[in-house]
C-alpha cells in the first residue's frame, strides 16, 4: 500500500464554505484518495473544492481549479467556478449529481434499499412526520397545520417541534443515522417531504428520506418530479394542489387505496438504471476533471 501511495500523483486540496457537517459527508476526499495522494493544503492547493456556504468569502482569492458543489436551490452559473456539481442537467462543465444521490454515494449500504426492495411496514405507530427546520415555506407550513388539525403530525425539528424524540436520538450523533434508525423504528404512516422551494429538477434528500422511513411521501417541490421517481409511489403535491389534503385523508381509510401507492417500487426500471449509472459515472468525471 505504502509502494502504491508514493508512485501516486500529488494533490494539494482545499474544501471550503461547505456546511458544518462536511466532516461527516465529504464524499470527495475517499474518491480523491483512491487517485493520489492527496494532501489538505489551504495555502497553495492545486485544485479547490468548494460550496457557497460563509459567503465564499474564502474561495475567490484561490487562482488555481475550482470545482463547485450546490446541494440547494441556486444556479452554479452565478458562480465563477471551473467546473460545478449540482441538481441542474448535465452540461461541458456541470455534472447533474441532486443532493439524494449525494447521500446514496455517502452512504453505499443505502441504494440497496432505495434502489430494490421498498421498505413495506406491516403496520404503523405514528401517522405522520414533519421534520423541518427552515420556517420560509409557507405552503410547507400550511399543510402541516391542516394535515395536524385532522390527526397527529408529529414535527421533530426545530420548527412547530411537538416531539423532541428524533433530536434526542440524534445527540453526539451524525444526524442523519440517527434519522434512519429513528424512523425505521418509529414507523410513521405518511411522511411530509416538502422542499423549502420548487425549482425544476430539484430535488434534495426529502423524498428519498420518506421512503427509506418505509413512509408514503407526501411531496411537493421539483414540478418534474416524474421524470427521476415513480409518482405513482407517493403522494404528488404538484398535481393534485388543493385536493392534496382529501386525497391523504382518503388513502388514510382506503387500506387497498393506500396499498396501491405503497406497494408500488421507487423508481421505474429506466429511472432507476438511469440513476445508477449517474452514481457509478461520477468518480470519472471528478478524477477527469480534476486532470484536465
Amino acid at each position: 500500500i505504502s509502494i502504491k501511495k508514493y508512485n501516486m500523483e500529488k494533490l494539494k486540496v482545499a474544501f471550503l464554505d461547505f456546511w458544518p457537517e462536511i466532516i461527516d459527508e465529504n464524499i470527495f476526499l475517499p474518491i480523491l484518495k483512491k487517485h493520489f495522494d492527496v494532501q489538505i493544503d489551504l495555502h497553495n492547493p492545486d485544485v479547490v473544492i468548494h460550496s457557497i456556504f460563509n459567503r465564499m468569502q474564502e474561495t475567490p482569492k484561490y487562482k488555481c481549479k475550482k470545482i463547485l458543489f450546490i446541494g440547494e436551490n441556486y444556479r452554479s452559473y452565478s458562480y465563477q467556478s471551473d467546473y460545478s456539481i449540482s441538481f441542474d442537467s448535465h452540461t461541458n462543465t456541470n455534472y447533474r449529481l441532486p443532493l439524494w444521490q449525494f447521500y446514496l454515494i455517502l452512504r453505499p449500504q443505502l441504494r440497496d434499499v432505495l434502489f430494490g426492495q421498498r421498505i413495506n411496514h406491516k403496520s404503523f405507530d405514528r401517522f405522520c412526520s414533519f421534520t423541518v427546520s427552515n420556517p420560509s415555506n409557507f405552503i410547507r407550513n400550511g399543510f402541516f397545520e391542516q394535515l395536524n388539525e385532522y390527526k397527529k403530525v408529529n414535527s421533530y425539528g426545530r420548527y412547530k417541534t411537538n416531539d423532541l424524540g428524533l433530536q434526542q436520538a440524534s445527540q453526539g450523533r451524525y444526524w442523519r443515522d440517527a434519522k434512519y434508525e429513528f424512523f425505521l423504528k418509529y414507523k410513521h404512516k405518511f411522511a411530509i417531504t416538502y422542499e423549502h422551494s420548487s425549482y425544476p429538477l430539484y430535488c434534495t434528500e426529502k423524498l428519498m428520506d420518506g421512503f427509506l422511513a418505509g413512509s408514503l411521501p407526501i411531496y411537493w417541490g421539483d414540478p418534474k418530479i416524474a421524470e427521476d421517481w415513480n409518482e405513482k409511489a407517493f403522494v404528488n403535491v404538484m398535481k393534485l394542489g388543493s385536493g392534496t389534503l382529501d386525497f391523504v385523508k382518503k388513502l388514510d381509510n382506503d387500506p387497498v387505496l393506500f396499498n396501491s401507492l405503497y406497494n408500488e417500487p421507487v423508481f421505474t426500471e429506466e429511472q432507476k438504471n438511469r440513476h445508477i449509472n449517474n452514481i457509478d459515472s461520477f468518480e470519472d468525471w471528478l478524477i477527469n476533471v480534476i486532470k484536465k
